[in-house]
């Protein structure tokens, strides 16, 4: 019998497979493909960095225009797909809209025959979902209207606006969302995809890892607790008393990021811009007291989270969208990594140590 190898609960810091879509450098600065993230968010559209990570290089002109059309074309949802939708949305309307978009994902019928399209077909029709999903539950009329690309549309779905400006910066953190190596949901995508369930399934499992409040289900928690602050002090005090009573303070901490998240320091800035147009520079303010207070108390750094909630309030953005719109971004990373699973597919299947009683017989045991 081969000998197991023992590693770090939750297996922290354990290397469990090599990747070519995402890493952080020495500087903590996020990787896709090479480039930086925060690069990307400032200077390139979301088709170019979805067709960079799952393609593995940035698009020529003809290759962008091609892709572009293709991910509009595929976002129309079919007339099956529609009504699946909004009867979940009507049926279960009290539900998180990111149970009811697992729901209809492993319900709905593609049209798509391979897996790659089948991917592809997933992430681009999850905007018009989650759209259909809430604005079918309120009874009124999804917030439809095709814009200049896949950023701009999904901010019109949701909000009913068509502001150039707030969008430009929506798809910057939708950038941002959309890939970061072997998080849980994006492992737990890799494990259903190496049992070779499909893409179906494996994109539900990922949905369902998401939700979690220790991984993309924080966002919207945060957001709570920083409209309740009314001033610098009492966001300093806030601090202070969930530490004495050894509460976690949802925003903070990484797995990856010890010092600091480099995607929150360029929310940050995105998020200054904003406030002034919107006049809202005490919310930012009141966030960074918290922010400053949590590192001087615990040497604990903001993760994108924290910030992430605070800009898309800022973009009139509705709260229930928050984990709905993580999911939408990071889709386009799960098609990379699903495709590089099934490439060179290996099983994951790790063993445990059972540390359970041993030895007991049926009927033997006294009353």
């Amino acid at each position: 019998m081969t000998e197991s190898i023992k590693v770090p609960k939750g297996l922290e810091r354990v290397i469990v497979d090599q990747t070519s879509i995402s890493s952080t450098d020495s500087k903590g600065h996020l990787i896709y493909r090479g480039y930086s993230a925060t690069d990307l968010a400032a200077h390139a559209s979301f088709e170019q960095t979805a067709y960079l990570l799952i393609n593995g290089k940035l698009p020529s002109s003809a290759q962008l225009t091609e892709f572009s059309k293709r991910l509009k074309e595929m976002s129309n949802l079919t007339t099956q797909q529609e009504a699946l939708a909004e009867f979940i949305g009507t049926t279960y309307p009290d539900n998180p809209i990111i149970d009811n978009l697992r729901t209809v994902i492993s319900g709905i019928k593609l049209e798509s025959k391979d897996e790659s399209s089948q991917l592809l077909e997933m992430a681009a029709k999850i905007p018009g979902i989650i759209s259909k999903l809430y604005y079918g539950s309120a009874q009124s009329p999804a917030k439809g209207g095709a814009q200049s690309g896949y950023a701009a549309t999904f901010y019109r779905m949701i909000t009913g606006k068509s502001d150039i400006s707030l969008s430009k910066h929506f798809e910057k953190l939708l950038i941002l969302y959309m890939e970061h190596e072997f998080n849980a949901s994006t492992f737990a995508l890799r494990v259903t995809a190496s049992t070779l369930a499909g893409p179906k399934p494996s994109f539900t499992s990922a949905l369902a890892t998401l939700k979690g409040p220790l991984h993309g289900g924080a966002n919207s928690e945060i957001l709570n607790y920083l409209l309740s602050v009314k001033s610098r002090d009492e966001a300093i005090k806030y601090v202070d008393s969930k530490l004495a009573k050894k509460e976690k303070i949802m925003g903070f901490g990484h797995r990856v990021y010890k010092d600091k998240d480099p995607r929150a320091e360029f929310v940050k800035g995105q998020i200054r811009e904003v406030a002034k147009r919107n006049g809202m520079e005490k919310l930012l303010e009141f966030a960074e007291a918290i922010e400053e207070r949590m590192w001087e108390s615990k040497r604990i750094p903001a993760n994108v989270d924290f910030y992430a909630a605070i800009y898309l309030y800022m973009l009139g953005i509705k709260e229930p969208f928050y984990l709905p719109i993580f999911a939408a971004a990071r889709s386009f990373g799960w098609n990379a990594h699903y495709k590089e699973q099934v490439a060179d597919n290996k099983l994951i299947r790790p063993d445990s140590e059972y540390i359970g009683p041993k030895n007991l017989k049926f009927g033997h045991d006294k009353a």
